[in-house]
């Protein structure tokens, strides 16, 4: 029953944002680059990203870190009386990493390395061209 009744708080609070927008600004040009991707629960896929002028295309990944699983068992003993009890946990991941790769059609390539928290929907990162220009991510 508990874990039916987190996959149903999880698919509610996911189901109520139906994009990510990614925002990005250079730290010595202070160009801005704007993006968007569906939130529709898939860790991946193709991006386009407007920077200076430029349409970037790529692709981002992010892939869920940690989570786990524990099996736990106490023992109490009273006199002649015993109880035993048996319990199970299931830690979630709650965030991970992710990265982007995309280029324009002139040769120009972007990368990003970004954090992500699937806990409030929020990630930042940093992204690179090929000119060495530095860009701060967020993402929402």
């Amino acid at each position: 029953m508990k874990i039916a009744l987190v996959v149903l708080l999880a698919v509610a609070v996911g189901g109520c944002v139906s994009s990510h927008e990614f925002y990005m600004m250079g730290r010595q040009t202070g160009a801005i680059g704007t993006a968007s991707v569906p939130a529709n629960g898939h860790h991946g896929g193709p991006i386009t990203i407007s920077l200076g002028g430029k349409s970037y295309v790529g692709q981002w990944a992010y892939a869920e870190m940690g989570g786990s699983v524990g099996l736990n068992t106490g023992t109490a003993v009273s006199g002649t009386q015993v109880a035993t009890a048996t319990g199970m946990s299931i830690g979630l991941p709650t965030g991970g990493n992710g990265n982007i790769m995309a280029a324009a059609s002139d040769g120009s390539t972007l990368r990003c390395a970004f954090n992500f928290s699937e806990w409030d929907l929020k990630g930042i990162g940093v992204c690179e061209d090929n000119s060495g220009e530095t860009y701060d991510l967020q993402i929402k």
